[in-house]
């Protein structure tokens, strides 16, 4: 049964050693020249110098090839002297071994060219193995670590002592402080323990290479007889254990996103059932249900009417914005939305605590369809027009103007409120802000942004230039494709 051939065999083949290939032209090379000298004038063995100078391009080894050229012209005149004295200075062996003394020459420069031009050649990337994508980190770090260094196998040790493996298995020893740095600088010997030695090799050239898996304890990676020098083994496995670290912060982070994104979505699911209760409570008290109302008691009914509108707001908002903060966006497919039908039902809902302040709408709405979802856009009108009620001064008109601008959607939401300071435009669309204007949960233009952003938009805030100058939140959206 045939056994496909080793990576090393194959790298072998691939790239030989220089000093072996060095020995072997030098051998064929004087066993060419002194049969030249040997064997009769007829057959000149020294033709054949030209073919050995290009054959010693296998090793790409410019250095290599200069020295056998150089040694080849030697070897060439000194034959073709002794030649020539063997046949009583014929005109013809003369003109033959000029000839092969030039074509050597030609030849070795010829080679030490082409082997100058394959060494400047960069090497192709080195191709990692694929791993699975599913397997436990440190499973992946042992399986790069073992093609990394050309081990012809591997196996992950899950250990709780690293000491107390090592006392039962007396055939494994550390690796000196000199075979792992590879240094040629002499240094005092430094005694190495097991604890403090970075590799271990048995006497079967396995090595074993300790890893900590944070909060999993330690590992010991078994490395069936590698090719690679341990320092370059060493280097591999710092770098494997800096991702095996970064992979264990990455997924402590997501699970406490993900715990803060459950906390969040109890709290406003639980947090909606009171509030709809205290509103549809108040709304009764004011339709006269619970008998006559004095003004004061109507008055504070409506202010916790509000009140409690507000908070049902802010538990809507917040549930969205766990859904976009933790990224956990992959429902289905947005779909064609009318957006001048959404911003009339959004004006709709809003308009009747308008009225309250005297805030008047005026709508400019060309039709416009965009992808996307429905409660997404809605909340992102929503907020635009909630802040402009907020902040607009009492019997105030708030301009809505839909319009389509060449492969865009813009909604322009204008009112007539005080704008806001320029020294808190820049933290206009962060989380929880502090600013005099949009100074209410802190995020509500904020999760705008985040909407406009999921649907390759935009929300920009400008103020115009007149005697009385308008606030203008622009929203800007692809326009769907026919």
């Amino acid at each position: 049964m045939r056994t496909a051939p080793t990576p090393d065999v194959v790298r072998r083949l691939q790239q030989p050693e220089q000093g072996p290939v060095w020995r072997a032209s030098l051998l064929t090379l004087a066993l060419v020249l002194v049969g030249d000298v040997l064997t009769p004038l007829s057959a000149p063995l020294s033709a054949s110098l030209p073919v050995l100078l290009f054959s010693s391009l296998i090793v790409a080894s410019e250095r290599l090839t200069a020295r056998l050229t150089a040694v080849a012209i030697i070897g060439s005149v000194a034959t073709g002297l002794i030649n020539v004295l063997r046949s009583g200075n014929d005109t013809g062996v003369l003109l033959f071994h000029l000839a092969v003394t030039a074509l050597t020459v030609l030849s070795g420069i010829t080679a030490t060219w082409m082997a100058r031009r394959g060494a400047s050649t960069p090497d192709e990337p080195l191709a990692l193995p694929d791993t699975d994508v599913n397997a436990p980190p440190a499973e992946r770090a042992a399986h790069l670590l073992a093609a990394l260094s050309g081990a012809r196998g591997h196996q992950l040790h899950r250990v709780e002592s690293i000491r107390d493996w090592l006392a039962r298995s007396p055939h494994v020893r550390p690796l000196t402080a000199g075979r792992v740095n590879q240094r040629r600088i002499p240094r005092l010997p430094t005694p190495v323990s097991a604890n403090t030695a970075p590799l271990w090799q048995d006497t079967r050239g396995n090595i074993y290479v300790r890893l900590d898996l944070p909060t999993h304890g330690e590992a010991l990676v078994q490395l069936v007889r590698p090719s690679a020098p341990p320092a370059f083994i060493l280097d591999a496995t710092h770098v494997l254990q800096l991702q095996l670290e970064r992979a264990a912060l990455t997924e402590q982070v997501h699970l406490q996103r993900e715990v803060l994104r459950d906390l969040v979505y109890a709290f406003s699911h639980d947090l909606r059932t009171p509030i709809t209760a205290n509103i549809l409570h108040a709304e009764a008290a004011l339709s006269g249900l619970y008998g006559p109302l004095s003004d004061p008691l109507a008055e504070f009914l409506r202010h916790s009417q509000q009140g409690n509108r507000d908070l049902l707001t802010v538990s809507d908002q917040l549930m969205l914005l766990a859904e976009y903060e933790s990224g956990d966006l992959t429902g289905e497919a947005g779909s064609a939305v009318e957006l001048g039908s959404v911003i009339r039902s959004v004006v709709g809902d809003v308009q009747l605590r308008g009225r309250e302040r005297g805030i008047h709408f005026e709508l400019n709405l060309t039709p416009c369809t965009v992808i996307g979802h429905t409660y997404d856009l809605r909340r992102a009108v929503q907020n635009l027009l909630e802040n402009a009620m907020k902040f607009s001064p009492p019997h105030a008109f708030v301009k809505v103007t839909l319009r389509p601008d060449r492969t865009s959607a813009l909604i322009e939401v204008l009112d007539q409120g005080p704008g806001v300071p320029e020294s808190q435009v820049p933290q206009l669309f962060r989380r929880y802000r502090s600013s005099t204007r949009g100074s209410g949960t802190g995020f509500g233009l904020y999760l705008t942004q985040r909407i406009a952003e999921r649907y390759g938009g935009t929300v920009t805030y400008a103020r115009t230039a007149s005697d009385h100058p308008w606030t203008v939140f622009q929203l800007c959206l692809p326009l769907a494709q026919d």
